[in-house]
């Protein structure tokens, strides 16, 4: 670790007193430091120690030599607690002189100007995450402030490199290649990030306990996601993340895929700040892994499955990301409400899942282990399956908050020279959020696109790769998860196999409707249109095969006897005696009769009985002249325009753009089908029954035959209606218990659960506030533990104003108003 530069250095280094230097001058602020300094003009510094005698050293010799000194201090291999303070000590003093050299010509010109100088520096920083790398856990586990300080040191070591060489990545990036030892770097700093995630896994495994403190955790686990962002940084830029897939030790031997799996272990957490650290670290360590699977040339996975070992490693990493997607799309622990709904996390691990889905090595283990997880996916209610995964909602997915990691602070609060936060519901001071980012294309299109390339691809059979029996391994076995009986099924689904059969491919089918359409198929290719088209097909057929068979089964069957009073035996449907429960046998002819007409009419159709009305709703459904899609557009705009059919100019506009979405439809047609959902609604209304939707209007009958009395007129003169229907992406206007207006927001969850909260069963609704007419400081009307007490605190946690309030006081308002 000792370069020939450094001892020749050494010699040369004036004779200083280290200990009091850095105990004393870490300690003062950075305008304090900078105040000696002025005071001292172009003579030493002279400070006084706590025994009251006093030292003195030049500024220049402090800034020159100090990342020598704490090499030679890491030379002892001490990995005590007083070691590790001390060396975090004199990283701080050393942040602390990069942060005020600007001010001091002699100072910037050592720090910035001198070439040996930040050579020394960056030494240190390579030294320190080789020291920190090599932690081995003792037979007595580490006290809290060793793991404290470790985990500190680590992230302000990172972050030092951003001090000494430049804010840009793309510099740092140029830096860190130059250096002859960038090799050893890149080898050690996943494990040094390990070794602090696996401190995060113990304590947040005791978050049960007695002992456990929430506040320390949050803090603690900050400092983890620090040292991750670092890498995540330095892994978005092409040249650095080629240079890691070139290290054996990290791609071969498994050394990133070791850091993945930890950190998709980390647990769900009760608390809802730690549980939006969690899902950080999970999506930015997934971020990683598909940037290095990016990467020309070889496979990292297929380095990685170069060895049974390696393999292993691999499957069992998939296996904690097929879990994490087994949560979101299922519900788990904590419910499908632990995680961001439309978050980057969920999209980083479905792009895993489509990437291994695609490989060789991993195809017969993804069928394995994710097609029972797929099959629920399409058991879902078919009004909850349009909503999620056949949504024309263009709002972007939500990137991941950037966090501004300030490496004096957060050491100084460790240290104890700052003093801690003392609630984690306020932010720690070294820690500022950047606004969550957006990505560029929208949360439901990625979504839904990605779902499609994991079924085809698992549908793809290479004869020259995969072995004969794998071929229709998952049309079979998606077949055997529609058929098998379970108690874990979606709400609403009927638990019969032909009806799950039924609604499955009911979804699926409208899945490939939605595919076709020009609002996703920009995302996929002809390629996987088609497959996904032949696996919808097939499954059909297998569904129809297999009523037949049904049905075949029914009639080869013996014919049931029955005993009579007089001791004879009769076949059913014969000619019962007097006094013989006929209706039992009447109930079985007409099921086999039944049974027969099915069969033969439409092998598709289940052999259970449908009832009448779901017979004819599905006979409108082969004339009607738009698809799931295009009715949900339309039925979204004739909330805002519901007299759309007066105006022809709207008519004409709205038929362009539902023909995007599926079948060309004119304008007289859209018209003609305008025209007869008022006279349903109407037909509806003078019945006094319920009538088929849409929103309520002052000069529409409503569907409960009564004119909405809830309509009212904001500053600019729009229109807002109450919200009876609520639907994720709404604008809307909140109001208070005297309906005076609070601000305005978008719905971000109207349906299901959101950090244990059951949001139909509350009437409550998650709004992100855009616009505040109160104070931010004003207590909110329904307080958790995710979005604290008042709009700051939301703000805080979230980076937006995310809250939960009253669905009653909901306003709805076209987005063009807001």
């Amino acid at each position: 670790m000792k370069s020939a530069r450094e001892d020749e250095t050494c010699k040369k280094k004036p004779a200083i007193d280290w200990f009091s230097a850095v105990d004393q001058f870490h300690k003062l602020s950075c305008s304090d430091l900078s105040q000696l300094i002025r005071d001292s003009g172009n003579g030493p510094i002279r400070y006084a120690k706590q025994n009251g005698s006093l030292f003195e050293i030049y500024i220049e010799s402090l800034a020159r030599y100090l990342p020598l000194h704490l090499i030679s201090k890491l030379l002892l291999f001490k990995r005590d607690e007083q070691h590790l303070k001390y060396l975090l000590s004199g990283v701080r003093l050393l942040h602390g002189l990069h942060d005020i050299a600007y001010c001091h010509s002699k100072l910037r010109q050592l720090l910035f100007e001198d070439s040996s100088s930040s050579a020394c520096a960056v030494d240190l920083i390579f030294s320190i995450i080789v020291f920190l790398s090599n932690f081995k856990q003792k037979l007595n586990p580490p006290s809290n402030n060793e793991v404290l300080y470790h985990s500190t040191l680590l992230a302000s070591s990172l972050y030092l490199f951003k001090a000494c060489i430049s804010s840009q990545w793309h510099d740092i990036t140029s830096v860190l290649l130059a250096h002859p030892k960038v090799d050893v770097f890149t080898g050690v700093a996943f494990p040094s990030v390990r070794v602090v995630i696996n401190f995060l896994q113990a304590k947040l495994s005791a978050q049960h306990t007695d002992t456990y403190n929430a506040d320390e955790v949050y803090s603690f686990s900050l400092h983890c996601e620090a040292s991750l962002q670092f890498l995540h940084s330095l892994c978005q830029q092409k040249l650095f993340h080629e240079c890691v897939f070139k290290n054996k030790d990290l791609c071969k031997e498994g050394g990133v895929l070791w850091l993945v799996q930890d950190i998709m272990k980390l647990p769900q957490c009760k608390d809802p700040h730690l549980m939006v650290v969690v899902s950080r670290l999970k999506s930015k360590i997934l971020s990683i892994m598909l940037q290095l699977c990016e990467v020309e040339r070889i496979s990292f996975l297929d380095l990685a499955a170069n060895t049974t070992e390696g393999l292993d490693l691999a499957k069992s990493t998939i296996s904690e990301v097929l879990e994490l997607l087994n949560i979101m799309f299922c519900g788990g622990v904590n419910g499908v409400s632990a995680y961001n709904p439309r978050g980057i996390l969920q999209l980083n691990a479905m792009r895993v899942v489509e990437l291994v889905s695609d490989d060789s090595n991993f195809q017969s283990y993804i069928i394995s282990n994710f097609t029972e997880v797929l099959t629920r996916v399409f058991l879902v209610p078919h009004e909850e399956f349009l909503s999620s995964w056949c949504s024309s909602d263009s709002r972007a997915a939500e990137g991941d908050i950037t966090l501004n990691y300030d490496s004096y602070s957060a050491s100084g609060q460790v240290l104890g020279v700052m003093s801690r936060h003392t609630s984690h519901a306020s932010k720690p001071v070294f820690i500022t959020n950047s606004r969550a980012s957006q990505t560029s294309y929208p949360f439901a299109h990625q979504k839904t696109s990605l779902l499609v390339k994991i079924v085809t691809n698992l549908i793809c059979y290479a004869p020259h790769i995969c072995k004969e029996e794998e071929n229709d391994l998952f049309l079979n076995k998606f077949f055997q998860c529609l058929q098998k009986k379970r108690s874990n099924l979606p709400d609403g689904v009927a638990h019969g196999g032909a009806k799950r059969a039924a609604a499955a491919t009911r979804n699926l089918s409208s899945l490939l409707i939605h595919a076709e359409s020009s609002t996703i198929s920009r995302y996929l290719n002809k390629d996987d249109v088609q497959l996904f088209t032949v696996f919808v097909m097939r499954l059909e057929k297998l569904c129809k095969e297999s009523d037949i068979h049904q049905v075949k089964e029914v009639h080869n069957r013996p014919i049931p006897q029955r005993s009579t009073p007089d001791g004879c035996k009769r076949k059913v449907g014969s000619v019962a005696p007097r006094g013989v429960d006929e209706t039992n046998i009447e109930t079985i002819g007409s099921y086999l009769s039944n049974m027969q007409l099915k069969s033969a009419s439409d092998g598709m159709k289940n052999v259970e009985e449908v009832p009448e009305e779901e017979s004819l709703q599905l006979k409108k459904r082969k004339r009607n002249i738009m698809n799931d899609v295009q009715i949900s557009m339309i039925e979204n705009a004739l909330r805002d325009e519901p007299n759309m059919q007066r105006r022809a100019a709207s008519v004409q506009l709205w038929a362009d753009k539902l023909s995007l979405h599926g079948s060309e439809i004119a304008s007289s047609q859209l018209k003609n089908w305008l025209n007869n959902r008022k006279a349903k609604l109407a037909r509806a209304a003078a019945k006094n029954t319920p009538g088929g939707g849409g929103w309520v209007t002052d000069d529409e009958p409503s569907s409960y035959g009564a004119a909405d009395p809830t309509q009212q007129k904001d500053v600019t003169g729009s229109v807002l209606r109450r919200c009876v229907r609520l639907q994720n992406g709404q604008h809307v206007v909140l109001v208070d218990g005297k309906g005076e207006e609070i601000g305005k927001g978008i719905i971000h969850l109207a349906k299901g659960i959101w950090f244990d909260t059951k949001l139909q069963e509350s009437g409550l609704c998650v709004v992100d506030v855009t616009y505040l007419k109160v104070d931010e400081n004003t207590l909110l009307p329904n307080p958790c533990d995710a979005t604290g007490t008042s709009f700051a605190e939301a703000q805080m946690t979230f980076g937006r104003k995310r809250i939960l309030w009253d669905s009653t006081k909901l306003l709805f308002i076209h987005p063009l108003h807001n």
